[in-house]
């Protein structure tokens, strides 16, 4: 029985539960009033059916049971308050009035306590039929109907209904009342309404009966009828011999009938047997006035509902075990039989049992007549033996008269004497297997020419195979470049000599090393995004790179190798010596963009740093300066020196304009006398005219030469973007004309474009 939490994901499933909560609570106050009408005529309720009920509620629903169950307090509380014999208005501010909510809370969170560990214990999944589940329903049920008792005492003692005297009957009668309810009606519930109920919440509709309609209600009617006659005969048999004093003792009979139900029927209709017969004991008791005996009838009634409960659930588990057995047999292919101690067919079943036309009654040794006699003995002897036979292969003719070949397995039975009284186990058609050994046989000869053959030519290919890898291995410690193998997981797997060499380790050293641990940690960023975006490319790759160990310029050219399987996945990379070149690019490099004279950049160079520093102004939303340089009096030291000391006037100038600049600005040499500066980042004049102040007051300072020491100056012209230009040209224009205006001031001095 599943008993997960109900959800209300699908349309009109809160609709349905609030119309079966209304049904619950109708039921559960006329229950409860059926009971106090009982008692209001003098007849002693045996049994407390709301307490079944409730028990079903939480056990099924869980908190959507708890919700439920105070949805039916409130009912029953507003009822009593507002009928003639509830509790007086007056009343209703009282003590008493906190001992009757305790009195209608108390026994549901008694019963919660108890029953939702259950429900955690079963993992929502309780089986009847399993004896540890039976015993766990019951012993819940004695526990909640024990601490509802108690509770429901300990509340009427302080309502002042009963006296401390009358605490301990009262709590055996509520307790046993309690503990009939639950075990009787519960099971009921659960066997027989809570599929059809589950269903409807779910789908809206009732489900239908387990068994066909027609066979479920022939055995409901049989079950009452059987219940209504033994219960006219237990009791008109003691009332007409006048045995009014042993009834509770000839009630014990009734457990005959319940026992004949449950065996012959099931579970299903056990759980109706018992409520009827509990049912029909509290009736009768009624009619024939034998309230005196009310606590042994509360027995008996207890033993029905547990030998209910117990020997339904028991037969139900021997049904269901049939029931899978025979649809087990039916659907198998094998053969599963049953002889007696003759060798008699008792039981046949399964597909080879209808293929072959076997049938109960048939002699097993009948249909084996075309086995070996090796064969026959050898099963002739764990018969005589008296033990179990395995995979004994025995043949026989079929009903198309072919030869068939089947394997048997057999257990011997033995009956309560220790004699042997029959065999049962089972077969398989192995005719296929056999004749697929025999073509196995009659190709052995041939497949171990073909694999002699093949052999040798495996051999020859493997000779082969050594030659051309030695030849390769000659060929790769000789050659003048470095090769890599890689591995799928980019670690090295072979090195030669001079990849050895190139990179710094022996061999040892590089296998398993990763490829990225040969580049120097400044091109690894590098080198790792080409290798990944190419790492699916089937052509020849190029990349250059520094090593890590020797520091050497290299050039690597790579190729993957397939992917069709980690041994071969990988790249195959060849390491050639780039340095020299890569030195000589420098050096030609530096020759094109730096004069050769103060090493400082030329003219083109400097066209470039101003373009980058103008790019970075304008995304930035910052500034740049350039400077215009002119030396004054620089020809009066080549006319009076010569031209080797003006190279040398020049080459100081160079030194003590970068020692006044920052490492982010850029000064040049334009040609001849005049050097420019680039400064990114200025924004305002005045940190332009402070540092252009600076050189001017450097190229003040005198010039010591070979020959003599003499003096000369510069004349500075400033221009700043964006405030003055906004291109390269007009920025650098602006900056010369400022520098000319420096001059005509009279030299030496710095000025700013003015725009004039």
């Amino acid at each position: 029985m599943n008993l997960s939490p109900v959800t209300f994901e699908q349309p009109g499933q809160l609709r349905r539960f609030l119309l079966f909560g209304g049904i619950y609570i109708a039921l559960w106050i006329g229950t409860w009033y059926s009971a106090r009408l009982l008692v209001s005529f003098g007849v002693v309720s045996l049994w407390f059916l709301p307490a079944g009920l409730r028990f079903f509620n939480l056990l099924v629903f869980g908190w959507n049971g708890v919700l439920l169950e105070l949805a039916v307090q409130v009912v029953f509380a507003l009822m009593q308050i507002t009928s003639f014999e509830g509790i007086p208005i007056v009343d209703i501010l009282s003590i008493n009035t906190l001992w009757r909510l305790y009195n209608l809370l108390g026994s549901l969170v008694v019963c919660s306590a108890v029953i939702f560990p259950v429900r955690r214990w079963v993992n929502n999944t309780l089986d009847l039929t399993s004896p540890a589940h039976n015993a766990l329903f019951i012993v819940a049920a004695l526990v909640a109907s024990g601490l509802s008792a108690l509770v429901g005492v300990v509340g009427l003692y302080h309502m002042d209904v009963i006296t401390q005297t009358q605490g301990p009957d009262a709590l055996t009668t509520w307790m046993t009342g309690d503990f009939i309810g639950i075990i009787t009606l519960a099971p009921l519930l659960l066997v027989r309404v809570l599929p059809g109920l589950k269903h409807y919440l779910q789908h809206g509709c009732l489900q239908g009966p387990g068994k066909v309609g027609r066979a479920s209600r022939f055995e409901n009617l049989m079950t009452m009828l059987i219940v209504a006659l033994a219960l006219l005969t237990v009791f008109a048999i003691p009332w007409s011999l006048e045995l009014n004093h042993h009834f509770p003792l000839i009630a014990l009979l009734l457990l005959l009938p319940l026992a004949g139900v449950a065996l012959y029927y099931g579970q299903s209709a056990a759980v109706l047997t018992v409520v009827l017969l509990d049912g029909g004991l509290t009736i009768l008791i009624a009619v024939f006035n034998q309230q005196a005996y009310a606590f042994q009838y509360q027995f008996v009634m207890t033993a029905i509902a547990l030998v209910g409960l117990w020997l339904g659930g028991a037969v139900e588990a021997r049904q269901r075990l049939t029931v899978r057995y025979r649809d087990f047999a039916s659907i198998s292919n094998d053969l599963l039989w049953e002889s007696n101690a003759r060798g008699d067919f008792i039981e046949v079943n399964g597909l080879l049992a209808e293929h072959f036309k076997l049938a109960a009654g048939m002699f097993w040794r009948s249909f084996l007549s075309e086995s070996a006699q090796t064969q026959l003995d050898e099963l002739d002897k764990a018969v005589n033996q008296k033990r179990p036979f395995h995979h004994l292969e025995v043949a026989f003719r079929d009903n198309e008269g072919a030869l068939r070949w089947i394997q048997i397995n057999g257990l011997p039975l033995f009956n309560e004497m220790g004699e042997l009284s029959g065999y049962r186990g089972t077969a398989i058609d192995v005719s296929r297997t056999r004749k697929a050994d025999e073509l196995l046989h009659n190709y052995n000869e041939e497949l171990l020419k073909e694999v002699a053959e093949r052999t040798r030519e495996l051999r020859q290919s493997h000779s082969e195979m050594e030659t051309k890898e030695r030849h390769l291995q000659v060929l790769l410690a000789a050659a003048p470049v470095g090769v890599l193998e890689i591995d799928h997981e980019q670690r090295c797997r072979f090195i030669n000599v001079n990849g050895s060499v190139l990179t710094g380790c022996n061999q040892e050293q590089a296998l398993g090393l990763p490829f990225l641990e040969f580049v120097h940690p400044d091109d690894r960023d590098y080198v790792e995004f080409v290798w990944n975006v190419n790492g699916q490319s089937d052509t020849v790759q190029w990349l250059e790179f520094k090593l890590n160990r020797t520091n050497l310029r290299c050039a690597a050219h790579w190729i993957n190798l397939g992917q069709s399987s980690e041994a071969i996945a990988g790249a195959i990379v060849v390491l050639t010596n780039a340095t020299a070149r890569h030195e000589q690019d420098e050096r030609l490099w530096t020759l094109a963009h730096h004069d050769a004279l103060t090493n400082l950049p030329n003219r083109n160079l400097f066209w470039d740093r101003v373009k980058q520093a103008l790019s970075l102004a304008r995304r930035n939303e910052s500034g740049t300066a350039v400077l215009w340089i002119d030396l004054d009096g620089f020809k009066d030291v080549n006319d009076h020196f010569g031209h080797a000391a003006g190279d040398a006037v020049l080459q100081q100038v160079a030194q003590r304009l970068k020692s006044r600049i920052r490492d982010s600005d850029t000064v040049a040499r334009m040609g001849g006398d005049e050097f420019a500066v680039v400064m990114p980042g200025i924004a305002e004049s005045d940190a332009a005219l402070q540092v252009a102040n600076q050189l001017v007051a450097s190229l003040a300072e005198p010039f010591v030469l070979a020959e003599a020491t003499t003096h000369i100056s510069g004349s500075i012209g400033i221009a700043i973007y964006p405030q003055h230009a906004e291109s390269v040209e007009e920025l650098t224009q602006c900056a010369d004309m400022a520098m000319y205006a420096a001059k005509r001031a009279g030299k030496n001095q710095v000025q700013l474009w003015n725009g004039g």
